[in-house]
């Protein structure tokens, strides 16, 4: 037997020692728990899915307010999950930040509009009052109002569809509180919907931590990143999953609390 024979021999028996206390492992392993844990890994992908979606509802809100378009995210979300002995399953998701200038440009544009409404109402009411040196005054004041805020968008109600029209009239919600609430409502859709496979025993919990993703500091080198956690319990979970018209019942008895890590 030549040396190089008794090399590739050797190498190989090394290989099957080593693959011996490995392929071990792997049939001694739960079935149902190798199952579990796939589902799990299913259901990561279906939370990273909410996320964006969420995103999607809110870049069209924030759109009927500045039609040129909107990119919510800053980031990719992602989502890991535990199976944990004796208390259920958690999922750690991780939500991108909004993009804050697209956020500043919405509220500025927003701002610009109901300034420009408000002086096009003082305009019309000045115009209904008697000549008067009050009236002067006012007419002054809206002069150095005007002057100081600079030019702002005309109204444009006869050009834009009813859509359009109520959008302009609307007061425009904090994007940050809506893009919070959003994708929260819809991390709990994906709990009641997609956790029948998981098999959740009656006593465990379905567990969803949801926070900021990792980045850079504020400022003032502090950060304030808030943990929504929501959880809902397997006997819960089974009701709904038995009769989905008690969907509302226990929607409302999913567990929400918000810290600040």
């Amino acid at each position: 037997m030549t040396k190089g024979i008794v090399l590739r021999v050797s190498v190989g028996v090394v290989a099957v020692l080593i693959a011996i206390p490995v392929l071990a492992a792997a049939q001694g392993r739960d079935p149902e728990a190798q199952k579990r844990r796939n589902h799990v890994r299913i259901m990561e992908g279906v939370l990273v899915q909410a996320v964006r979606l969420g995103a999607e509802e809110v870049s069209k809100e924030l759109a009927r307010f500045e039609p040129t378009g909107v990119t919510v995210l800053s980031g990719m979300p992602r989502a890991r999950g535990f199976v944990l002995d004796g208390h259920g399953i958690f999922f750690d998701v991780e939500i991108p930040d909004m993009n804050q200038s697209v956020v500043w440009s919405v509220m500025v544009v927003q701002r610009e509009r109901q300034v420009g409404n408000a002086l096009d109402t003082l305009r019309t009411a000045l115009k209904g009052l008697p000549d008067s040196p009050s009236m002067q005054q006012a007419q002054l004041a809206l002069a150095a109002v005007e002057k100081s805020v600079g030019p702002v968008p005309p109204r444009m109600a006869n050009a834009l569809t009813p859509g359009q029209v109520s959008a302009t009239a609307a007061v425009m919600p904090d994007p940050n509180v809506l893009y919070t609430e959003t994708v929260k409502e819809k991390l709990v859709e994906v709990m009641l919907d997609h956790s029948l496979q998981m098999n959740l025993g009656a006593d465990e919990w379905l567990t969803v931590a949801a926070r900021d993703s990792e980045g850079p500091l504020s400022p003032a080198g502090l950060s304030d990143a808030i943990t929504i956690t929501l959880r809902v319990k397997g006997s819960d979970l089974s009701i709904y999953q038995s009769d989905p018209t008690r969907r509302n019942e226990i929607r409302e008895k999913v567990k929400s609390d918000a810290r600040v890590f």
